[in-house]
């Protein structure tokens, strides 16, 4: 239909007495007046023109129930729009509002309220006089804070307010006890209050892509909650209470820098994150446990530094290592009395038929001593090789270089320039194995690093560690599924919590 055809169809519709009318699409830069003539209309759709106003006399359609002007270029509405007191369904979205006037809460009528995609700052108090409001969509505006006034639309069951400028929501969202769904994610959050526990009713959650730093533990009163996403923000931990959402059916908590899970549960999924925060309720204990990988070329003294660094002698003909030695170095916590960390060591064979299986046991969150013989100097040591190489299978992981012979051969590293490529590198040491210089320095770095590897102090429910001390306590290097279920079992930990 073209735009010169409108007039005839507008005569049409007064004379049939249409209760609908659309007129979407058709290039429209001016309102009809004549359409504010049709009293009959209780469906006006104007979607897709090019509207810049909106006129006085849209009060006429005083029997008008709905009304689109969505995809416009509206940039205000005329006060006399609160006039229609029979609307129940206003969509704006998609058009360059800044403000809604404050007649829009004579809207009593209203069900659903769509602004998405303006520009709006700021939101009149009168929005909280549209008490039969079931939906308000507000996302893509300009919003900073929710005025109080929010707490007063009681039968909201949907609120979009995603992708604004958000730096504060307002407690009183907590009175809004039939709300079902309630999106903030995409804006500039820090606190979530305690407030928010009061939303009964609650099924959807989305808090991604702010800044929030904890979750109020009033989130486990919301027990219909069935998804919440939590993703890309700032948590460190979670709360407890969250093992309380027993109709918790997806949980997403991406991108944060949790530390009071460990990853490896993490990445098994909501169940398994769930049931090890149960356990943990039953009880829970830190396990002072980590490893210490030492790599480097074949013949540099990787299990001589291990000797010296456990008071061992001197062994001046060691053999071979093959593959990879696993043994144990045991230090003093630099700041926690009476506590003895232990570390796992991993004796890297350095001959290059290794290399190729070494790389898939490098794994993250463990210290790395990167070994070389200052007597030949560091190219022949392939620390490039080896930097690279820890770099992409274990990029989170702390480097001490440790340069050996010191006794024989000054140690020159350009160490600046290393560091400069790779920042992991925590520190560089030369020792002597035969006379043990250097290596008192070098334990106490070790101790000071190994106390910050994320494994190392960790919380774990009491159950599992008993069960994990136990089958390390086996002299047996290999176990059957069957026996290994039984101990479990045997500490308390059986059905899928021993399989996560």
């Amino acid at each position: 239909m073209g735009t010169n055809k409108i007039p005839d169809v507008i005569k049409q519709a007064a004379r049939e007495n249409w209760t609908k009318l659309d007129l979407g699409k058709h290039r429209l830069n001016t309102f009809p007046l004549e359409i504010c003539n049709l009293n009959s209309l209780k469906e006006l759709c104007l979607p897709f023109n090019g509207l810049k106003e909106m006129p006085a006399e849209i009060s006429r359609l005083t029997n008008l129930v709905e009304l689109n002007i969505s995809y416009n270029q509206l940039t205000k509405l005329p006060p006399e729009i609160g006039r229609l007191k029979n609307l129940t369904k206003l969509v704006l979205s998609h058009n360059q509002l800044v403000e809604l006037p404050p007649e829009i809460g004579q809207l009593k009528n209203l069900t659903s309220l769509s602004l998405f995609d303006n520009q709006i700052i700021a939101l009149p108090p009168e929005i909280g006089k549209l008490t039969n409001l079931l939906k308000l969509d507000l996302a893509y505006n300009e919003l900073t804070e929710t005025p109080p006034e929010i707490g007063k639309l009681s039968n909201l069951t949907l609120l979009y307010l995603y992708h604004n400028r958000l730096t504060r929501l307002s407690p009183e969202i907590g009175r809004l006890e039939n709300l079902i769904l309630l999106d903030i994610a995409s804006n500039q959050l820090t606190e979530l209050h305690p407030e928010i526990g009061n939303l009964k009713r609650i099924k959807l959650l989305y808090l991604y892509r702010n800044r929030f730093g904890a979750i109020p533990p009033e989130i486990g009163r919301l027990t219909t909650l069935e998804e919440i996403n939590v993703s890309h923000n700032n948590l460190t931990e979670l709360p407890q209470e969250i093992v309380k959402l027993h109709n918790l059916q997806d949980l997403n908590i991406d991108d944060n820098p949790i530390t009071s899970v460990p990853p490896e549960i993490i990445k098994q999924g909501m169940k398994a994150l769930l049931v090890y925060m149960r356990e943990q309720l039953q009880g829970s204990k830190r396990q002072w446990l980590s490893k210490i990988l030492l790599v480097g070329e074949g013949g540099v003294g990787k299990t001589s530094l291990l000797r010296a660094l456990n008071g061992d002698d001197f062994d001046p003909d060691p053999p071979a290592t093959h593959g990879i030695v696993i043994r144990s170095l045991d230090l003093a916590h630099p700041e926690e009395q009476g506590i003895t960390m232990r570390l796992k060591t991993w004796d890297f064979g350095g001959e290059e038929i290794y290399h190729a299986t070494h790389q898939f046991f490098l794994t993250d969150r463990s210290l790395f001593l990167l070994v070389w013989n200052a007597r030949y100097g560091f190219e022949q040591g392939k620390l490039y090789y080896w930097l690279d190489t820890i770099q992409a299978k274990a990029p989170e992981s702390p480097v001490i270089i440790v340069a050996t012979h010191i006794d024989q051969w000054d140690a020159g590293l350009p160490f600046d320039k290393l560091r400069s490529k790779y920042p992991q590198i925590v520190s560089k040491f030369e020792v002597s194995n035969k006379d043990g210089a250097g290596i008192d320095k070098l334990r106490d770095s070790i101790s000071d690093t190994a106390a910050k590897l994320p494994l190392m102090g960790e919380t774990w429910p009491a159950t599992w560690l008993n069960a994990a001390e136990s089958i390390r306590a086996r002299e047996e290097k290999y176990i059957a599924p069957n026996k290994l279920w039984e101990i479990m079992a045997g500490h308390g930990v059986s059905g899928d919590n021993a399989r996560i």
